[in-house]
């Protein structure tokens, strides 16, 4: 990292807490649109109108359509269909239960990589690391609290958006090295925004223009929110960077407050402090053992 990224560390914390906030309010958002129109018209607003937005950003940054070549197609698309079926699985989740339950289970996804990183791309996962995913999942069961019939099988939701999430960030990691980040970023939502065009019809319901304009804040707000992520890391090293994302699971929490009046359980607090203690503990083994490998390279 250059030493004119390295001079920036609080304004790329700063676009990390924004992030959080930004993405938070576009789930918020998303809940309240899902309430009154179905569901899959919500999730192909979010889709179609991030992928308008992006496509417009590269297009006139590049004046060329030289964005549009993946030189791994076939990666990309599983890459985005992995981000696709997440969105899907939280958004129905946020109709049925809290945000903050949702956000807390949904954060297990930087810890379901570390079990995937081993598993898919042969990088070593000691018995601490190991321990760390059983404590995050020992996180989601006291959110999800299973016979208690608080939640019940909606729990399952925000866990195949974390289970999904990790494929997605796995795919990220595999792919970088192959593609241009423009492509990689676009066609994450691409994908969905053009199933989705094609099945939305049969579901239409006439929309009212407050109702437009909200569902296009909504893909606003994912294309401002992945673009403050990418200039953060840009700014800041990752390892640095790292335990604030968890911020966004704060976000949910005054976002369901201030859109639905939701106060999370204690349950609900102890579950995500559990799932986000054991994300900053492979964070904080990951700094370590690289840390470690410098030194004995100096």
């Amino acid at each position: 990292m250059s030493s004119a990224n390295s001079s920036s560390p609080a304004l790329a914390i700063g676009l990390i807490l924004a992030t959080g906030t930004v993405l938070a309010g576009m789930d918020g958002t998303a809940k309240y649109l899902a309430l009154k129109i179905p569901i899959i018209m919500v999730i192909w607003g979010r889709y179609f109108f991030h992928t308008i937005l992006t496509f417009s950003v590269y297009a006139a940054r590049t004046r060329s359509l030289v964005f549009l070549k993946a030189r791994s197609p076939g990666l990309q698309f599983i890459r985005a269909g992995a981000l696709f079926g997440a969105t899907c699985f939280m958004y129905v989740a946020i109709t049925r239960m809290q945000l903050a339950d949702a956000s807390a289970i949904q954060f297990l996804a930087p810890v379901l990589v570390t079990a995937l990183s081993g598993l898919v791309l042969g990088e070593r996962v000691g018995p601490r690391r190991w321990m760390a995913v059983v404590f995050g999942f020992v996180g989601v069961l006291l959110v999800a609290r299973p016979g208690s019939g608080v939640l019940g099988w909606t729990a399952l939701l925000p866990l195949a958006t974390a289970a999904l999430l990790a494929v997605y960030l796995i795919m990220t990691r595999i792919i970088h090295t192959r593609d241009d980040p423009a492509a990689t970023t676009f066609y994450s939502t691409a994908v969905g925004a053009v199933v989705l065009s094609l099945v939305v019809p049969f579901y239409w319901q006439d929309l009212t223009a407050f109702q437009w304009a909200v569902m296009a804040a909504m893909g606003a707000a994912g294309s401002l929110g992945h673009f403050f992520l990418v200039k953060a890391f840009f700014l800041a090293e990752a390892s640095m960077l790292a335990p604030f994302t968890y911020a966004q699971v704060v976000a949910a929490i005054v976002w369901g407050f201030i859109l639905f009046g939701d106060v999370p359980s204690a349950w609900t607090l102890a579950g995500a402090a559990v799932v986000i203690a054991s994300g900053l503990y492979v964070w904080w083994r990951e700094a370590l053992i690289r840390r470690a490998g410098r030194e004995s390279r100096d």
